[in-house]
């Protein structure tokens, strides 16, 4: 099994080098995030993607934050995030929302952490309505300082292939630095 992010190294998933390569506005707001719509921030954190994501949903929206780890989602909520944000623990295996509810799925450096990931996408895309995004951000397949070891990385080819045999239709690919990659694709 892969290994799990260390819940006691949050400060590093609210680290200014990581707002500097990827802002969660920016990238949400080109996922096509806007106000009124239910977002699911799958591997949730202590928010870095959900809390900006609640201010482009307002409160006519709905942000689902799922974590298996209650550290991090304690971490969130003591944040103070509005109402419209709920906090969920969740397993790998099974999220605990209702069936084709989202706008938009989201997961950021989760699948490489992940026991079985096709059946995880099929879990995703479950909760995900028809055609709207199915999205992961990925740790790109180079050796580097950050992020997790280079033989725990997916390679992106590899990432789409998971999509594929999730049943999910692959709709992009982009690098959005030489470290991380996004894969989109949604159901039918």
């Amino acid at each position: 099994m892969a290994r799990r992010f260390d819940p006691d190294h949050f400060e590093r998933l609210e680290s200014p080098e990581r707002q500097k390569s990827m802002s969660p506005e920016r990238l949400l707001r080109k996922l096509g995030l806007k106000l009124g719509m239910v977002f699911v921030d799958v591997g949730a954190g202590t928010g870095f993607f959900s809390l900006p994501a609640a201010a482009l949903v307002g409160p006519l929206g709905k942000v689902y934050a799922l974590d298996v780890e209650p550290l991090m989602l304690e971490r969130l909520c003591a944040k103070g995030p509005p109402p419209w944000v709920e906090p969920v623990r969740c397993g790998e295996d099974r999220l605990p929302l209702g069936d084709c509810m989202a706008d938009l799925v989201f997961a950021c450096f989760v699948l490489h952490e992940i026991e079985a990931p096709a059946a995880f996408l099929k879990e995703m895309a479950r909760v995900a309505k028809p055609r709207v995004p199915i999205v992961v951000v990925e740790w790109a397949k180079r050796r580097q300082p950050e992020g997790p070891p280079f033989e725990e990385r997916l390679h992106h080819h590899r990432t789409e292939a998971i999509f594929l045999e999730a049943g999910i239709c692959f709709r992009s690919l982009e690098f959005l630095n030489p470290s991380q990659y996004i894969v989109t694709g949604f159901k039918k």
